[in-house]
């Protein structure tokens, strides 16, 4: 790299070089505007807002982490940082004070804000740099930028153009680049040929793991710099000198096939430089570098396609790393954009060439996730309010709590309480309730606002009272420290207190283990009847593909039904008929649970149209064993097939029939072919088992094979890599919308009992989530009056209902994944595990095992420990 002019290479801010500077800016005209413009310094205002910061950081967010440090230049070193801008002025706090070194940053602020000369003081003693977006020479447009970079500062800059609230990394303009390169044609202007900047390019990231809640968690991350060497070159090949005239500029532009003119215009334009064609080699230089720094940006954030899977990302996240013992636990946030890509790839593995079963599970795990998140919103609580709440199963135990603190907290809480929460909460709210990226940074400046007021109240009743004396200026201060520390401390205790508090008395009534009744048939996906050669566990597997072992399989009894044998067939037809007083009519089979939406399509296929699927509750046979389909086949030898309903004597079944044994609710298949196709006798899996079952399923070629024939058809399309695109557009992404849509509803009569307002807002608040943020502005907008009550016992059971389901439906995708042998999902799998396992050291756990495991298997864990050994 070339050689750069002494007064960049090692000067610092407030250093000789940059007084010189500021002494060569202040030689000007006392009425001149360029000597007020011309070189940026940070005076006293710099100081004022860094403290603000310092202050109120600690209020909101219970941590901020600054990973990555490494990365970052030293403090002599020329910098442009660019950051994401996810939360307006608070990722403007964190920068500004959580830096390395506490290097003070000069920020870009609109030439609009400099008019005013009471903001214009403000702006200019806090560093900012005045950017007329009108400026059609760059030179011109930059020259603040360029003095603050001679003088060894740093810029700071968000390319994203604004603050945002999505998913993922909006697409960046082309302002940050163009500074950049534009610097190095300014050294050659006033210095001459071959001067180059070694002024670097730094990426950053802010991120948080909810951003708008208070006392979340934040973190600031570091990428490496890129450096200006593969752009230069090309950059001032460009004929187009800082002097070239607009006019002389579009001229040169018209004779081009380029469609971008090589002015300042494109510094606030979006980076399209995939596909595009550049008039000139200073856009294409622009272009390359602004399309390397937002890889080097993704690689520092979480960038999820949509919000469905962003929501349930999170709940994963928050679910894995949950309560051990009563102690949370919690990922460190320097491995949370890590972690968070890990899980999103698990979750998304629907959308790769992974076999159908695992993406059918992945896709009803990310979806059953959502509804949680939903459900979560739509009660107004978070997860792990919810977590510790059901893990002291009674109120009295944080009331109790609470009540013991309560002495501590009246003097500590009874004069911060409204000024410093609870009013800054309602103001935000009310002023920024549809923002999220507004919302924090409204409640935090209140907070800081209220509580300064409070405070400078305390402190001036105090020296009234010691009537102005030393001491009382002494004890005032003490005071207000005191009550100020003693705040930061128990905060944390007391808003988890009340929360649970608050959600335990609307959880009073709602019997915590109804929801468990569920939990066989919730937790395994979807669950159907088999009655005919379904029942056998080979040709079970043999459908679907694998050998069931994600499969829970029991006996059970469908009453209000008849079996009858097709004419010139081995194989059934049922016939719903309802029992009456003297006679019973049901058929006994299996209640098979956990089958993905893939095994449901391949059944349906091999069913054919003499069969339709219906809805129908069955009774599960208490005194049956709930086994795993594998095992069923493992246990062949020793208990022959034939006899699997064998303890479904008549008796039996009419015992059960007259029970009040809870029925589930399932689906069968039911016979539509018409009656003439039936044999007017009853069809009996024994013998069937005994007669014909080796027909079906057996060594070699066996003689019903054609009958499986169209559903391996159908998995050899859905396995194939071209059947699943990774990214779906036009009318694919449209049927997948309808698909999402049918799935939510269907997914919502399972939690909720019936059709009713609980289930139409559930519905309706998926809906909105799925394009919304989640904030609760969205949420009550989006239901207005129909919002049920936050303590409906029918919302509260189906959000207990969908917590178990969405665990259970996690917890089934990484026992599947596990047994992968593809890298990047082991890969993704093993990081998780060992995030968990330093979580849990890091609350004195050091054992994974039982309980503190969940969601991965002991075999995974034991294979995790020994690559851990290896590498050490």
């Amino acid at each position: 790299m070339a050689s750069i002019p002494a007064d960049a290479a090692g000067a610092k801010p407030g250093s000789s070089s940059s007084a010189s500077a500021r002494a060569s800016a202040t030689a000007a005209p006392a009425g001149s505007r360029r000597g007020r413009d011309a070189t940026p310094s940070f005076g006293v205002m710099w100081s004022v807002m860094r403290s603000i910061g310092d202050m109120s950081l600690p209020f909101f967010f219970s941590s901020v982490t600054v990973s990555s440090t490494s990365h970052v230049p030293p403090s002599t070193t020329p910098l442009i940082l660019c950051s994401n801008h996810s939360n307006t002025i608070l990722d403007v706090a964190i920068l500004a004070s959580h830096f390395p070194e506490r290097r003070p940053l000069h920020f870009w602020a609109k030439s609009g804000f400099f008019h005013n000369p009471i903001l214009r003081w403000i702006l200019t003693s806090s560093g900012n740099i005045k950017v007329d977006r009108k400026n059609k020479n760059n030179q011109s447009l930059f020259q603040g930028t360029f003095q603050a970079m001679k003088a060894g500062g740093a810029i700071a800059l968000f390319p994203e153009g604004g603050s945002y609230t999505i998913p993922k990394l909006a697409k960046l303009k082309m302002g940050a680049a163009w500074a950049a390169l534009e610097y190095s044609r300014h050294l050659q202007t006033e210095q001459g040929d071959g001067v180059r900047t070694q002024v670097k390019i730094l990426p950053a990231a802010v991120v948080f793991d909810d951003k708008s809640v208070f006392r979340s968690r934040a973190g600031l991350r570091f990428g490496e710099p890129l450096s200006l060497d593969r752009y230069i070159e090309e950059f001032l090949s460009s004929p187009m000198g800082a002097g070239t005239s607009e006019e002389k500029i579009k001229s040169a532009v018209g004779k081009e096939d380029g469609t971008v003119p090589a002015t300042p215009e494109s510094m606030t334009r979006t980076n399209t430089s995939e596909g595009e064609q550049f008039a000139s080699p200073a856009h294409r230089a622009v272009a390359r570098l602004t399309e390397d720094l937002q890889r080097a940006m993704e690689t520092l954030t979480f960038n999820a396609p949509d919000w469905e899977t962003f929501q349930a990302v999170r709940l994963a996240r928050e679910t894995i790393f949950e309560l051990q013992g009563g102690e949370v636990v919690k990922e460190d946030m320097e491995e949370y954009v890590e972690l968070s890509r890990a899980i999103m790839m698990l979750l998304t593995l629907d959308q790769t060439d992974q076999p159908s079963e695992m993406r059918a599970t992945s896709k009803e795990a990310r979806r059953s996730l959502f509804v949680y998140s939903s459900l979560l919103h739509l009660s107004d609580v978070d997860n792990l309010t919810l977590a510790r709440t059901l893990a002291n199963r009674h109120l009295s135990i944080p009331l109790k709590s609470f009540l013991l603190r309560l002495p501590i907290y009246i003097p500590i809480f009874t004069p911060t309480l409204i000024p410093t929460y609870l009013l800054p909460n309602a103001l935000a709210h009310h002023y920024a309730g549809r923002e999220e990226e507004s919302l924090s940074s409204v409640k935090t400046l209140f907070s800081f606002l209220f509580t300064s007021m409070l405070y400078s109240t305390l402190l001036f009743k105090t020296m009234t009272w010691a009537r102005w004396s030393p001491p009382g200026l002494l004890v005032g201060m003490a005071g207000v420290w005191w009550l100020h520390d003693l705040n930061r401390g128990c905060v944390d205790g007391a808003y988890s207190l009340v929360k649970q508090i608050r959600f335990g008395w609307r959880l009073r009534g709602v019997k915590l283990d109804a929801s468990k009744r569920v939990e066989g048939v919730q937790r395994k996906g979807k669950s159907l009847f088999f009655y005919g050669t379904l029942v056998h566990p080979k040709i079970l597997a043999r459908v679907i593909g694998n050998d069931g072992d994600h499969l829970t399989v029991q006996n059970a009894v469908l009453d209000g039904a008849k079996l009858f044998r097709v004419k010139e067939a081995e194989y059934p037809g049922l016939v719903r008929e309802d029992s009456s007083s003297t006679n019973i009519n049901a058929v006994k089979g299996t209640l098979v649970s956990g089958l993905t939406d893939s095994d449901v399509g391949y059944l349906d296929t091999f069913e054919g149209d003499e069969y339709i699927r219906s809805s129908v509750r069955v009774i599960p046979d208490p005194l049956a064993p709930a086994e795993r389909n594998s095992t069923r086949i493992a246990n062949a030898g020793n208990a022959p097939l034939h006899a699997i309903l064998s303890s479904l004597t008549k008796p039996r079944i009419a015992s059960l029939c007259a029970s009040t044994s809870p029925k589930i609710e399932a689906q069968v298949y039911t016979w539509v072919a018409g009656s003439d196709k039936l044999e007017d006798r009853v069809w009996e899996f024994d013998e069937f088992a005994k007669n014909h079952a080796a027909n079906w399923v057996g060594e070699g070629q066996v003689e019903h094979e054609h009958e499986y024939q169209v559903v391996d058809r159908v998995r050899s399309r859905m396995d194939s890599p071209e059947s699943k695109p990774l990214l779906t557009t036009g009318g694919d992404a449209r049927k997948d919308e309808e698909d999402a849509e049918r799935w939510m509803e269907e997914y919502a009569s399972t939690l909720v009992e019936g059709e009713g307002r609980v289930k139409d807002a559930l519905v309706q608040v998926c809906s909105v989530l799925r394009e919304k943020p989640s904030i609760q502005y969205y949420v009550d907008k989006g239901l207005g009056k129909n919002r049920p009550k936050k303590g409906d016992r029918e919302m509260l059971t189906a959000l207990l209902r969908a917590r178990i389901s969405a665990k259970a439906k996690l917890e089934e995708l990484m026992v599947m994944v596990e047994r992968t042998e593809v890298e990047e999902v082991r890969s993704a799998v093993e990081s998780l595990v060992e995030a968990k396992k330093r979580a849990l050291r890091r609350i004195g756990v050091m054992e994974m095992s039982g309980d503190a495991a969940w969601p991965f298997s002991q075999i995974v864990v034991g294979a995790a420990e020994i690559e851990s050994k290896k590498t050490v």
